[in-house]
C-alpha cells in the first residue's frame, strides 16, 4: 500500500512547487523590471485602441472648403498692371452733355421739327406779339424754377457773348465738325469771345428774355450743323436724352 501510494506520487504530472521556490523566482533581480515593462505595454496598448476607436467613431469627417468661384478679370492697360479706372456714365461719348444738372432740370419745350406730328409741332410754338414762332431749339428750366448754372455742352472755341435786347446774354461757342452751340435767355455770361472752353465749363446764370418769357428763369439752347438750326435731341448723349424721358 505504501509503495502504491510513493508509486502515485511520483507520477503524477502537476508536482507542487516546493515550498520557498516562489521566493528564489521573486528574489530574482530581473523579474520587477521585466514585470513593469510587460505591464507599461500592456496599458499602452489599451490607450491607444480606445484612442483610435474614438476617433474612428465620434469625429467628424471635417469638411472640404467649396472652390471658390473665378473672380472677373481685372482690365490692366498695356505696359504696366495698374488698373483702368471706371469710365463715368456721364463720360464724354462723342455727344453733346445738357447744359446744365440734368438731374436738376428739365425740358419745358421742345424743338419743332418739321417731321413731327401736328401736337408736337403746336407744342413747340413760341407766343410771341400775336403770333406763334417756331422754337429752333429747347428750353430748359429748373424743376424748383430757380436760377441754375448753364455749362459748355462741349470742348470749343467762343465766337459770340453778347447781350440781345429780346433773348438776354447769348453765349455761341464753335465745336469740330461744323458743330456749334448757342446758349441764350442767360442773367450773365462768364466767359468773352476767344475763350476756349471745356465740356462743362460754366458760361453764366440762366435768366429771364422778353420773346419767352411766360417760361420764367430758363436756358435757350440750340444746335447748329454748318449753320443751320437742328434738332438738339439728336446730338445729345444717350444718358442725358433718357434721364429728361423720366
Amino acid at each position: 500500500m505504501d509503495e502504491q501510494k510513493k508509486s502515485t506520487t511520483s507520477s503524477s504530472p502537476v508536482q507542487k512547487v516546493k515550498r520557498g521556490g516562489w521566493r528564489r523566482i521573486m528574489g530574482k533581480k530581473w523579474i520587477f523590471p521585466a514585470m513593469y515593462l510587460g505591464a507599461a505595454a500592456i496599458i499602452l496598448a489599451g490607450v491607444m485602441w480606445y484612442q483610435n476607436s474614438k476617433d474612428f467613431t465620434t469625429k467628424p469627417a471635417t469638411p472640404q472648403a467649396a472652390p471658390s468661384e473665378p473672380s472677373a478679370p481685372t482690365q490692366v492697360a498695356q505696359g504696366g498692371n495698374k488698373e483702368q479706372p471706371a469710365v463715368p456714365v456721364n463720360a464724354d461719348d462723342g455727344k453733346l452733355a445738357w447744359p446744365a444738372k440734368s438731374e436738376a432740370t428739365e425740358k419745358v419745350m421742345g424743338y419743332f421739327d418739321d417731321a413731327s406730328d401736328k401736337k408736337d409741332q403746336e407744342a413747340a410754338l413760341v407766343q410771341y406779339d400775336n403770333s406763334y414762332w417756331p422754337n429752333t431749339g429747347i428750353a430748359i428750366a429748373a424743376k424748383d424754377k430757380k436760377a441754375f448754372e448753364v455749362t459748355a455742352a462741349a470742348a470749343g472755341k467762343v465766337v459770340k457773348s453778347e447781350r440781345d435786347p429780346m433773348l438776354g446774354y447769348q453765349v455761341e461757342i464753335e465745336h469740330k465738325d461744323g458743330l456749334s452751340t448757342v446758349y441764350a435767355s442767360l442773367e450773365d455770361a462768364k466767359v468773352n469771345v476767344g475763350d476756349t472752353v471745356d465740356r462743362g465749363a460754366v458760361l453764366g446764370m440762366a435768366g429771364r428774355n422778353v420773346f419767352e418769357k411766360d417760361f420764367g428763369i430758363h436756358l435757350h439752347f440750340e444746335v447748329h450743323k454748318n449753320g443751320e438750326a437742328v434738332a438738339p435731341e439728336q446730338y445729345l448723349s444717350k444718358a442725358d436724352n433718357m434721364t429728361q424721358a423720366k
